[in-house]
C-alpha cells in the first residue's frame, strides 16, 4: 500500500474541496499505520516479540477503522455524492471508495494474521534462552498443536478478506482514471500479489509454527 494515499489525493482533492480532503485525512491516516504494522511485523519469525507483535495488532485495527471511515464518508458525504454525479469526476471517487474498502481488507486480513503470530510469540517467549529437555519439548508441542487447531480460522478470515479486496479491486477500471489514482492501483494490484504470496506461505501451518519457534513439528 506504500504510496497509494498519496498518489490518490491529487484525484480527490481536485474534486471535492473539503469533504474529500476528510477523505483523504482517513486514507492517510490508514496509509500511515498500516505501513508502521508491516514494518513492525517485518522479521518477527527472528525477533518473536509479542509486544511488537501487539502494537503492529493495534495499529492494523486503527488502519481498519480509519480506512473504513474514509469508505464511509466517501459513499454518503453530500458534497461527495453531488460530485458522483458528474460522469467522470464519479468514476474517480467510485475508484477512491474501492481503494478505501481494499486498504480494510488488507488490515483485516493482517489482524487475523498478527493473532496467530502474537499465541506462538508468547509460546516462544516462554522458553526462550533456556536449553528445552525432552519434557519441554514435548509441552511445547503439546501447546503448538493447541495453536494450530485454532489456525484454520485464522486462515480462513485472511482468505476472506483476500478475496474480498480482489473483488472490490475487479470492479475498478483504470482506463479511464486519472492519472495519479490510474498508478495507485498499479500499486494496489502489486500489494494484492504480495499478499496472496504470502497467504499461501501461510496455509502451511506447520513450517510457520516451526519459523516462529526454531524447531521442527512433527508431521
Amino acid at each position: 500500500m506504500v504510496g497509494i494515499v498519496a498518489l490518490a489525493l491529487l484525484a480527490l482533492v481536485a474534486y471535492t474541496g473539503y469533504a474529500g480532503t476528510r477523505v483523504y485525512q482517513h486514507l492517510d491516516a490508514g496509509r500511515q499505520e498500516l505501513l508502521a504494522a508491516e514494518a513492525g511485523m517485518r522479521g518477527i519469525t527472528q525477533s518473536g516479540d509479542a509486544g511488537q507483535l501487539r502494537a503492529a495488532a493495534a495499529q492494523l485495527r486503527q488502519a481498519e477503522g480509519d480506512f473504513s471511515e474514509a469508505g464511509r464518508r466517501a459513499r454518503n458525504n453530500p458534497a461527495l455524492r453531488l460530485v458522483g454525479g458528474v460522469p467522470g469526476a464519479g468514476r474517480n471517487l467510485d475508484a477512491v471508495t474501492h481503494l478505501a474498502s481494499i486498504g480494510a481488507d488488507i488490515s483485516r486480513a493482517g489482524e487475523a494474521a498478527a493473532a496467530v503470530a502474537i499465541q506462538v510469540a508468547g509460546l516462544r517467549q516462554q522458553y526462550a534462552g533456556r536449553s528445552l529437555t525432552p519434557d519441554d519439548l514435548q509441552v511445547v508441542l503439546q501447546q503448538a498443536q493447541g495453536i494450530a487447531k485454532g489456525y484454520s480460522a485464522s486462515t480462513k478470515a485472511i482468505g476472506e478478506e483476500l478475496r474480498a479486496a480482489h473483488a472490490e479491486r475487479a470492479q475498478v477500471t483504470t482506463t479511464d482514471l486519472v492519472g495519479p489514482l490510474k498508478d495507485a492501483y498499479d500499486e494496489v494490484d502489486a500489494a494484492l500479489a504480495q499478499a496472496d504470496t504470502a497467504f499461501l506461505r501461510f496455509q502451511d501451518v506447520r513450517q510457520v509454527l516451526s519459523d516462529f519457534l526454531g524447531l521442527r513439528l512433527p508431521g
